[in-house]
């Protein structure tokens, strides 16, 4: 008969415990888009720090919020709800608050349930490898748009579209601004259908352009997804289009305008800038809001 083996008795704290019940027993973690639906939803629930709003107090009475940006030795610099930056000088200041989220409240609740999933789908992924990461390509992001005053159609009743790439100061121009993947989508830009330059039932033309900056005499690749119902000008001068365009820059700002037919162009506009080999000069895109 085989001879029964001992083992040595394993020691109290190294025994393993079978997990508890208690409701204290683990913190219960909470899925990130959860979190995201609540920021979105109830954004003064749980605000995190430096992300409220600042109210101050000065000694005339007046109240003043926004987002504090920096402070100086003599000055309290804010951002307002409409991105306008005021200093408040702080010996007028009597007393500062934190205020509520900078997320405004109720900015969801004109959004359907498809469309608020789509959105916490989206800053989901975020920061992460995959089609909503930021491409390292020189993509046009910032777009201005042609908006559809009186002036802007009476000129084109008048006139060629040619006349849109002059900046004339009488037109109005709004920002507009491609997706994630650099698709300027044409569903979202102003339509103008002007008589005798669109035949019935067809889609009338849309306006867009961007900005380039030159340190110095310079080349300048654009590379388009689709030229398809695309005219373009380099300022004032008509560009021959073709996938591939190297513009001739002098020193200082550009504007490339296009003129959209959306009879003929259904596909969104893509715009990158490729170096040009043996080019030293810097070409930026102009960025911002």
């Amino acid at each position: 008969m085989p001879q029964r083996t001992e083992l040595p008795e394993v020691p109290r704290h190294w025994r393993s415990r079978r997990p508890s019940r208690s409701r204290h027993a683990q913190p219960r973690l909470v899925r990130p888009d959860r979190l995201l639906a609540e920021s979105l939803l109830a954004p003064n629930k749980k605000v995190k720090e430096n992300f409220n709003s600042l109210v101050v107090v000065t000694d005339d009475g007046k109240v003043r919020s926004g987002m504090k940006l920096r402070q100086t030795d003599t000055d309290l610099l804010l951002r307002d709800a409409e991105d306008n930056e005021f200093a408040i000088p702080l010996k007028k200041i009597e007393e500062q608050t934190n205020g509520t989220s900078l997320m405004p409240a109720g900015l969801a609740d004109k959004l359907t349930r498809t469309e608020l999933l789509d959105l916490i789908r989206f800053l989901s992924e975020l920061g992460k490898v995959g089609d909503f990461q930021i491409s390292k390509q020189q993509l046009v992001r910032r777009w201005q748009t042609l908006a559809p005053t009186d002036a802007a159609i009476m000129q084109l009743r008048r006139v060629s579209y040619a006349s849109i790439a002059q900046n004339d100061a009488a037109l109005t121009w709004t920002p507009a601004y491609s997706t994630v993947g650099g698709e300027l989508p044409l569903t979202d830009l102003p339509e103008f259908r002007i008589p005798f330059r669109a035949k019935d039932g067809q889609l009338g033309a849309t306006f867009a352009r961007f900005e380039l900056d030159a340190s110095s005499a310079s080349q300048a690749k654009l590379l388009l997804n689709s030229v398809t119902g695309l005219t373009a000008w380099l300022d004032a001068n008509p560009i021959k289009l073709t996938s591939e365009i190297t513009l001739d820059l002098t020193p200082g700002r550009h504007r490339v305008t296009f003129v959209i037919e959306l009879s003929e162009r259904k596909e969104p506009l893509r715009v990158e800038m490729s170096d040009v080999p043996r080019s030293t000069a810097k070409v930026q895109l102009v960025g911002g809001k």
